[in-house]
């Protein structure tokens, strides 16, 4: 029988700064479809350099990256990175406010861990986006967002109630699904752009005007 013994010296330590964990927004379960990730590290001047660091996906749809500051020199101070995530049918949710997810990597090495170590991964809800695959059952409200120059608007968050919620794309567009209201029934659309403060509202008749695009201007 082999017994296998721990070698001193002979260990390599592996932590990651950050976790985000996928969830798709409509269904809660995981995502589908192609996801990139971009890591970009924060230069002394606040601008960001992108890098060529990949990350890791695991079989529970969490990324992260093992060894990201791991160094020689562990007593240095942080590092700023960011993560920005590229989703073939989502907007990742953290557009509502931000560009990316910003956090520290806290440099460390085998005999010395990282001062702040990362155990549960951050939920990171991906919200379809205009391509997104809804079940053919579904109500589909379409439409798009512009400010007063009537120009798109990214980002904007266009919900129903509190029962759903989509983020308008680069184009200002958006998909807004309605599964719980009456199949007639007269409804409130909102739109919020969380960066301004800009609002705006609509009001739609279903089922009739589900076969139109919609606009929504916010001031």
């Amino acid at each position: 029988m082999t017994v296998w013994q721990t070698i001193a010296g002979e260990r390599l330590m592996l932590y990651s700064p950050v976790g985000l964990r996928l969830v798709d927004d409509f269904t809660g379960r995981a995502p589908f479809g192609t996801i990139r990730t971009h890591l970009d590290q924060r230069r002394a001047n606040l601008t960001w350099l992108p890098t060529d660091i990949a990350a890791v996906r695991t079989p529970s749809d969490v990324i992260t990256y093992p060894g990201l500051g791991r160094s020689a020199h562990p007593l240095q101070p942080p590092v700023r990175y960011r993560v920005r995530l590229e989703a073939e049918f989502y907007r990742p949710d953290y557009l509502l406010n931000q560009d990316a997810i910003e956090f520290d990597v806290h440099p460390y090495d085998d005999d010395n861990p990282p001062v702040v170590i990362v155990g549960v991964p951050q939920d990171v809800f991906l919200i379809p986006s205009t391509n997104y695959p809804y079940p053919g059952h579904v109500r589909v409200l379409r439409g798009s967002v512009v400010d007063n120059a009537a120009d798109p608007v990214a980002n904007v968050e266009v919900t129903e109630g509190v029962g759903e919620k989509v983020l308008t794309d680069d184009r200002g567009q958006f998909s807004l699904p309605l599964r719980w209201p009456p199949f007639n029934a007269a409804l409130q659309i909102d739109a919020l752009d969380h960066r301004t403060g800009a609002t705006g509202q609509i009001n739609v008749n279903l089922p009739a005007d589900l076969s139109t695009g919609h606009i929504i201007p916010i001031n």
